[in-house]
């Protein structure tokens, strides 16, 4: 799944911390963030301002209804 460009990340940040599931964000490297993690949130945060990053990355999220919570955040 891929983030819209747009999106809110301070709210994403926070509804993907109350997921009950693992929510990862994979890189266009292929490195994944936890995003229940917070020093995995801060890094987010820190290179989501870098170009190319949220455009080039997927979420994963364990849990459908994890998914379904995030869903307004998502392409």
């Amino acid at each position: 799944m891929k983030l819209k460009k747009n999106a809110d990340l301070i709210r994403f940040i926070k509804t993907a911390a109350r997921c009950r599931g693992e929510v990862l964000y994979q890189t266009a490297e292929g490195d994944r963030l936890n995003l229940k993690s917070t020093l995995s949130q801060y890094l987010f945060a820190t290179a989501a301002g870098g170009e190319g990053f949220i455009p080039g990355g997927e979420l994963c999220c364990e849990l459908e209804a994890d998914a379904e919570l995030l869903k307004e955040f998502l392409q």
